[in-house]
């Protein structure tokens, strides 16, 4: 053992000694290199440096040196790792002797550090390559350095420039000239081109008649339903071309036309024309017959010797007496007639006990029945006649004494005009044109009458004195001759055509379906006379001893006959040519004229009516529900009126649909033309508005056509 550690030691003393010699031999370039101390030796260092002693030996020392300091201490195994570090660093120092100076430069510039590459920044702005901020995207301009612009596309702020100035705008290209957008200005200082300065961006569109968002439209979306930037004012339009289709559904008299628009419908009326009146001369009555039913619904005390009768275009009609002169006028609707003693109750003819006939404790006294509007003697106390109603509503008298022509007014039945005829009227009728047609019976001819220029001429009689008269569906003038003849007159060529038929002409009525109806008194029958081919289709029988006089056609298409001696009327089924009913009127009945206002109605002035509530949406939410009313202002109705047709309009408020119902009607405003739309408006306030427009047509049946209605106010806040 002692032998072992005397070994051990020389060997550690030599290794130290070799350490200390390479030291001194060390290069001027390492000499701040501070030595290395190690406090035991490394046996593997000896191992390679000193090869002399045998291996075996040296491994010897080496075991027995560890084994003793890792069994005594349990610590690292500090002196084998030094000393192999010790022997590797000099095996490597003796292996690379050759490469000593440059290891030595290595080692020092080890020492100071790696040496940073410089930063390339050409303009100046710190970016740019091996620069801290980083690169630059364009190095030649201190503007740009993270994002470039094409400059090429755009004058960007800072892209380079050469000139002065420059228009620009930042917006969509689609906004620029619209509106308030409009260009700016940049200019070109020191090389680059500045911010656009004065440019017009869009804007929320505010209403200010300005189009804000540039889009090419003004104030779209801020307006109120006007139209203004009123948001109080409240309107509402109906009418196709604004999304809000017409609706006339049970209206009668009425179509839309290709467009959409109301037009009349010529042959049709929405005013009731469902009955027929017939003069009973012998009692001086007039009978009002059911033309649906049969059943006869009233009967009126009227003046002396009653024969004429003529229905007006509210489905009212028209007496004329033939004894004393007098002119009367009934009224068809019960809830029109006028309670004239004020007691709450409109007193007139009522068939009580439903058995359909009027007895006479189910009239009034002459002049107490309260739906009898007017009894008037406008000519003094002569012979009235000829009767018809022209297309303003004005009922037209033909006297047989004078030989003239009253036009009374259908409120009052005061006379507004007079035409001296020089010819004893017997009855006439108004064509399309307002052309007054006569049954001059006093002079044997029909006499055409102008009541515009009052130019009255005598144009012949066909074959007979004039008798009945009326205007067909095509213009044309027939005559009853009171004999085996009907003739027409063609007001447009002058020419005249007669029809052979059975024994006696009377009353003639024309018809929609291109007939003529003649009633012949003494054989008991109608002769049906096709227009077009002046032929004798049929001879109706009306049963022996009827001696009909008067005939006319009602708006269902059936053709009525008076039975002056059976004193009843006929209804007769045209298609089947066959009676279909016969109903009890008065004693002694005699009208031929227009007795259902069917020739009124269909030839002489087609009339009709459309009326729309507005405000049922309300302006914003349930208008029930809601506390906001409106003040009306104005109604505007857009028409097209061909030459003599006009409209009329009434209205009516009220704040709920019921109350609605019970407010009256205002008075009739008009006619358009010549008056003009828009209709103003004067205190006139609800949530509900209903607009009535009357359409009246004009020359050759042209109506008037509605396109829009519209109404128009302000909201404004219940109490």
């Amino acid at each position: 053992m002692i032998k072992h550690r005397i070994l051990i030691f020389f060997i550690t003393l030599l290794i130290i000694i070799l350490t200390c010699c390479s030291c001194s031999d060390s290069k001027s370039g390492q000499s701040g290199q501070q030595a290395l101390t190690y406090n035991t030796p490394d046996a593997s260092s000896l191992i390679k440096l000193d090869t002399s002693p045998s291996a075996d030996v040296l491994s010897a020392a080496k075991d027995s040196f560890v084994e003793k300091i890792d069994t005594s201490a349990g610590k690292k195994d500090i002196f084998t790792q030094d000393a192999q570090d010790i022997v590797k660093t000099d095996t490597n120092k003796a292996d690379t002797s050759s490469s000593d100076t440059q290891s030595a430069k290595d080692a020092a510039q080890k020492d100071a550090g790696p040496v940073e590459p410089k930063c390339q920044d050409k303009d100046g702005d710190s970016f740019g390559i091996n620069c801290d901020k980083g690169v630059d995207c364009d190095d030649n301009n201190p503007n740009f350095s993270v994002v470039c612009p094409d400059c090429t596309k755009k004058n960007y702020a800072g892209c380079a420039c050469a000139g002065v100035a420059a228009n620009c705008y930042s917006g969509q290209a689609q906004w620029l000239g619209k509106g308030q957008c409009q260009a700016g200005v940049q200019l070109c200082k020191n090389g680059f081109w500045s911010e656009c300065k004065g440019e017009t961006l869009p804007t929320p569109e505010v209403c200010d008649n300005k189009d804000n968002d540039c889009d090419g439209l003004i104030d779209e979306g801020v307006l109120s339903s006007c139209g203004t930037c009123d948001l109080s004012c409240t309107q509402q339009k109906i009418g196709p071309d604004f999304g809000n289709p017409f609706d006339i559904s049970n209206k009668k008299g009425l179509k839309i036309n290709k467009n959409g628009y109301i037009e009349l419908d010529v042959g049709k009326s929405n005013v009731d024309l469902s009955n027929i009146w017939i003069a009973n001369s012998s009692e001086q009555t007039v009978s009002k017959l059911n033309t649906k039913t049969g059943k006869e619904v009233g009967r009126y005390k009227v003046c002396g010797n009653p024969s004429r009768t003529s229905v007006d275009l509210e489905g009212d009609v028209w007496v004329g007496c033939r004894s004393d002169g007098g002119v009367v006028k009934i009224i068809n609707n019960k809830k029109l007639c006028v309670d004239k003693n004020n007691n709450g109750v409109i007193e007139t003819s009522t068939d009580t006990n439903n058995n359909g006939n009027i007895e006479s404790n189910e009239m009034k006294p002459y002049q107490q029945d309260e739906c009898v509007k007017f009894v008037v003697y406008p000519d003094g106390k002569t012979v009235a006649r000829a009767a018809g109603v022209d297309k303003d509503n004005h009922a037209w008298i033909g006297f047989w004494n004078s030989k003239r022509l009253r036009r009374l007014h259908p409120l009052t039945g005061a006379s507004t005009d007079m035409i001296n005829i020089n010819c004893n009227p017997y009855g006439l009728v108004i064509d399309q044109k307002g052309i007054i047609w006569v049954s001059g019976r006093g002079c044997s001819s029909l006499v055409r009458v102008d009541p515009k220029t009052k130019a009255v001429t005598k144009v012949g009689n066909g074959k007979g004195s004039p008798y009945g008269i009326n205007v067909d569906m095509f213009g044309k003038i027939w005559i009853a001759n009171t004999n085996t003849y009907t003739s027409r007159y063609d007001p447009i060529t002058g020419a005249w055509n007669s029809v052979s038929h059975n024994k006696r002409s009377r009353g003639v009525a024309t018809s929609n379906d291109g007939h003529v109806y003649v009633a012949l008194d003494s054989t008991s029958t109608i002769a049906k006379i096709n227009a077009v081919t002046l032929t004798v289709v049929a001879h109706i029988s009306l049963g022996g001893g009827r001696y009909p006089v008067g005939i006319a056609v009602d708006y269902d298409g059936y053709v009525w006959a008076v039975n002056q001696s059976k004193g009843s009327a006929s209804k007769v089924d045209p298609n089947k040519n066959k009676v279909v009913g016969e109903y009890k009127v008065g004693s002694g009945p005699y009208t031929y004229s227009d007795m259902t206002g069917y020739t009124l109605h269909n030839y002489t002035a087609p009339k009709g009516d459309y009326s729309h509530t507005f405000g049922y949406s309300g302006w914003s939410g349930t208008v029930n529900e809601s506390k906001i009313t409106t003040k009306w202002e104005k109604i505007f109705i857009d028409a097209a009126t061909p030459p003599k047709s006009f409209i009329e309009v009434r209205y009516k408020a009220a704040n709920s649909l019921s109350s609605l119902d019970k407010t009256p009607w205002s008075k009739k405003y008009g006619p358009y033309p010549p008056a003009q739309m828009p209709l103003n408006l004067q205190n006139v306030t609800g949530k509900f508005l209903r607009i009535e427009v009357f359409m009246q047509a004009g020359n050759n049946k042209l109506s008037p056509i509605i396109k829009s209605l519209n109404a128009k106010g302000k909201s404004v806040v219940l109490p």
